[in-house]
């Protein structure tokens, strides 16, 4: 498991240093994550592996562009347990992700204030 919240270099390398366009992404993402975690909620609560797998990998995708690196990794091995079928510790995972998510909000605003 990776415990860097955001990888700050790589991250100002994707938005180029452009603090507008971090802002702009964070809107975005602040609108779909929460859809999202509710999404793998019920799949969760449901045991299906197909959605879990799909909506863990979408939101996977969406930390990733913040190189979130704790969250990336939390949102990736709920992506594998929906793949595998395994919803032994999923909740688990769960609530460590949403955990992860506001660390890396909290530790964007550290970054850029504006945000």
């Amino acid at each position: 498991m990776h415990d860097t919240i955001i990888d700050q270099q790589e991250l100002m390398e994707r938005i180029g240093g452009d603090m507008e366009l971090l802002e702009e992404l964070l809107e975005l993402f602040e609108e779909d994550y929460p859809e999202l975690l509710a999404s793998i909620q019920h799949a969760i609560e449901i045991q299906d592996g197909e959605s879990l797998k799909r909506s863990a990998h979408t939101l996977k995708g969406a930390v990733g562009n913040f190189a979130a690196l704790k969250a990336h990794a939390l949102a990736f091995e709920l992506e594998k347990k929906g793949e595998a079928g395994d919803f032994s510790d999923a909740s688990t995972l769960l609530t460590q992700l949403e955990s992860a998510i506001h660390e890396f909000k909290d530790a964007l605003k550290a970054l850029a204030p504006s945000v």
